[in-house]
């Protein structure tokens, strides 16, 4: 019975992890300008979540609501969003949920686009800017 060459196995394993250094063709142009646009989203949603909470005028529905929605929608494209699964996974009502997009709506946080059958699309508002909703 002869042993295995776990010597070479591992050396050829490892080889590949040895002096795994940053490649430079990482940063290439395309990934910069995807770190730009991430950073670019992030500061979209700091002013956009100062404004929310600063807001006096914003309800704990509607704070709750952006909450859960801040995860999921976007700046740059719609999506679709259902009432009714709003007002399940938050447990509320489904008129309270309405009630609190409708603020967010007028204090112009969420954009409306569009309707998708039962499903409102909407967006976040990207041109939010000062901190002021």
């Amino acid at each position: 019975m002869t042993q295995p060459n776990t010597e070479s196995q591992t050396s050829s394993s490892t080889a590949g992890l040895r002096g795994a250094t940053p490649n430079h063709s990482d940063y290439r142009p395309s990934n910069l300008t995807t770190l730009r646009t991430e950073a670019t989203m992030l500061h979209h949603h700091d002013v956009i979540s100062r404004a929310v909470s600063t807001d006096r005028e914003i309800t704990l529905e509607a704070l709750r609501v952006f909450t859960y929605l801040s995860r999921r929608l976007h700046f740059d494209r719609s999506v679709p969003v259902l009432q009714s699964e709003l007002a399940d996974a938050l447990g509320m009502q489904r008129p309270n949920v309405n009630r609190a997009i409708k603020l967010l709506e007028t204090k112009q946080i969420l954009l409306r686009e569009s309707k998708l059958g039962r499903a409102i699309t909407f967006r976040l508002n990207p041109g939010l800017e000062g901190g002021r909703a």
